[in-house]
């Protein structure tokens, strides 16, 4: 039964109307003393579904006071196995996330949060339960209809965690004039070998059922109906001038047990066909620990293409300042600390034809994020000399017990190249990569940014350190314009384990 504060909140209407009248329609006021922001367990009686659907709603701390203002919606999906209340339960708090952010200076949405079953927002393709047709046709214009909406694509976007990542996908992608703005968190997806190799039970209790191909196994798995949903089939050259009206946000966590390989190849189908997306890789799993830092930069990216708020810019750079470091005039720099702690640690830093503000800033970062001294920074010039040489050549002269490399762009191709054993410690940035030795145990850490070159070889490294069991941090940040900047972000949040 419909819950009676929800009647003094939506005491608006009980017919539907098209979306594209909204905007001229008043809407009678809410009662302030009867009004409750978080309204939980509403129901859609569907006619589509042949069911009831509940949703909740955090409205705006001005809707009762400000009846003359309409806001931008935000749809909020939750994962598999949850409800409707989920994103505000034990583990998630949106609630107070946007409360946070709203009192920063993030413009005020109305957030839904409608119970998707265990659907994957998508129609079944024996249409026996058509969840996507009931989202657009019949919530979408409840919920403009019922509240003070801007009701248009302009002011309309989506986000959701794993399952509710891929319907964030799969409803903009089906339907890009009715969002302007996209962040699947956490897009619980799978490459298409993924899919060919999962157990028969698993395929056929949540794949099968609803993309087609149930009791099916390998290739007859990736059904036509479900290549016309999964965002890795979907972001093709043909579908680019459509899926580009949407502003995409992606992001996962490193430590994902399956789910990293398809949002990885996702990120490399998107850069392969030219589409402007956002794509992190952050520390983490399948958990709220990824989810929710998420949502302070998902949310005010969505005030700033609905509200144009200024909280967050895509050309917000960070302040920093390079040290000062002066190489030899073969690029090379052997630091005080190397030479003085002969029986420490060297670090190795292989480097081909950076710029010289490239160089300066990486080694101004590594000073600035291990301040002890403890170490040596040895930058090495690969065009000049192989690895191997510079190595032989400084080791001759101060050994070192231990050896770590952080390799930068074509200067990680020779370090990967070499026995894993050569190395305590493997550091890339924006690696190119041809033979890559990685084995059991072994420590990896390696980074770049959303624009980087070299995105299909970070992609590999992934790969290669997940299926040989080597221990690894991966990250992928934001791009700014400078490209020394590039660098810092990159190698700032892997930097801190310099340590020994």
């Amino acid at each position: 039964m419909m819950k009676s504060r929800i009647v003094c909140l939506l005491m608006c209407t009980a017919l539907l109307v098209s979306c594209g009248c909204e905007k001229q329609r008043d809407l009678p006021p809410v009662d302030p003393s009867a009004f409750q922001r978080y309204s939980q367990d509403n129901i859609l009686d569907s006619k589509v579904l042949g069911t009831t659907v509940k949703y909740s709603v955090y409205f705006p701390e001005s809707y009762a006071t400000h009846p003359e203002k309409r806001y931008p919606v935000v749809y909020m999906l939750h994962g598999y196995g949850d409800d409707n209340n989920s994103w505000n339960g034990s583990w998630l708090h949106a609630n107070n996330k946007i409360d946070y952010l709203t009192e920063k200076g993030m413009g005020e949405m109305i957030y839904v949060f409608p119970q998707g079953f265990k659907t994957y927002y998508c129609n079944r393709s024996d249409k026996t339960f058509s969840y996507m047709d009931m989202f657009v046709n019949e919530l979408i214009p409840l919920i403009d209809s019922s509240l003070r909406t801007l009701p248009d694509k302009q002011h309309r976007a989506v986000t959701g965690y794993s399952m509710g990542g891929f319907g964030a996908a799969a409803l903009p992608e089906k339907h890009p004039e009715l969002f302007i703005a996209s962040a699947p968190l956490s897009m619980s997806v799978r490459t298409d070998w993924q899919y060919m190799e999962e157990s028969q039970d698993g395929w056929n209790s949540q794949w099968g059922k609803i993309f087609g191909g149930f009791g099916q196994s390998g290739e007859a798995r990736i059904t036509d109906y479900y290549k016309q949903h999964c965002p890795l089939h979907y972001f093709n050259a043909q579908n680019k001038e459509t899926l580009s009206t949407v502003h995409w946000y992606f992001i996962c966590g490193d430590n994902e047990e399956n789910l990293l390989y398809a949002n990885d190849e996702l990120h490399c189908i998107l850069r392969d066909n030219g589409y402007a997306h956002s794509y992190r890789v952050v520390d983490g799993g399948h958990s709220s620990s990824v989810w929710m830092p998420a949502l302070d930069e998902v949310l005010p990216m969505f005030d700033y293409y609905m509200n144009g708020g200024n909280l967050w810019s895509p050309d917000e750079e960070p302040a920093f300042t390079p040290g000062s470091v002066e190489t030899e005039q073969d690029g090379s720099y052997l630091s005080p600390a190397y030479k003085e702690k002969g029986d420490g640690t060297a670090v190795f830093i292989a480097h081909k034809n950076l710029s010289r503000e490239d160089l300066q800033t990486l080694m101004a970062v590594c000073k600035d994020q291990s301040s002890t001294a403890a170490y040596a920074l040895l930058p090495c010039n690969t065009a000049q000399k192989s690895l191997q040489e510079w190595m032989q050549e400084w080791e001759a002269k101060y050994p070192h017990q231990k050896k770590y490399i952080l390799g930068v762009e074509e200067g990680a191709r020779e370090a990967l190249s070499l026995p894993s054993a050569t190395f305590s410690r493997s550091y890339y940035l924006n690696p190119a990569v041809g033979t890559i030795q990685v084995t059991s145990g072994q420590e990896v850490y390696f980074a770049g940014t959303e624009q980087d070159n070299h995105y299909r070889d970070m992609d590999k490294l992934y790969i290669a350190c997940k299926q040989n069991e080597a221990a690894f941090e991966y990250r992928v940040v934001r791009s700014y314009k400078n490209a020394s900047l590039n660098l810092y972000n990159s190698m700032k949040s892997i930097i801190s384990y310099l340590t020994y």
